[in-house]
């Protein structure tokens, strides 16, 4: 089962009523709404259609699922307007620990000449979070330091 189709399955359980439920937010049946998801009778889910559930649903699932898809990671940067220095801090440290804790993987991953597939989704894992806590610090350094042009 690919990404985006596993994404769209859990935005379909989120919603309170569960398919049913995102059937009728989206104004179709269930049994068109399973069609789209599963790709039969030669129909498929549109981006829209997509873009519809996600935002039903409260979930960020098919933007993850997409990044993945591509090889990146999807980092929501809208936050709390209310974040101070001390978070960006807070960030800052979650970082070099991620870093550190990086380099320590590596190390024991590579001490025996060969990566293995779970130390390679470990490593992976510890990259995507690296990604999102940089994203996250460079939004949030922008917020509060950036002056209005």
């Amino acid at each position: 089962m690919n990404r985006i189709r596993t994404a769209l399955q859990k935005m379909c359980r989120a919603m309170p009523g569960g398919w049913a439920t995102m059937a009728a937010a989206l104004g179709m049946s269930v049994d068109g709404l399973e069609n789209r998801i599963y790709e039969r009778k030669g129909q498929e889910p549109s981006i829209d259609l997509a873009m519809q559930m996600q935002r039903s649903s409260g979930l960020t699932a098919f933007a993850e699922a997409v990044a993945a898809e591509s090889g990146g990671v999807f980092v929501p940067v809208d936050g709390d307007d209310a974040a101070n220095s001390e978070d960006l801090m807070a960030l800052y440290m979650k970082l070099a620990a991620d870093v550190g804790r990086l380099a320590q993987e590596w190390q024991a991953a590579t001490a025996d000449g060969e990566i293995c597939k779970r130390e390679a989704a470990e490593l992976d894992s510890i990259r995507q979070e690296i990604c999102r806590t940089a994203t996250r610090f460079n939004a949030l350094s922008l917020r509060l330091f950036r002056r209005e042009q």
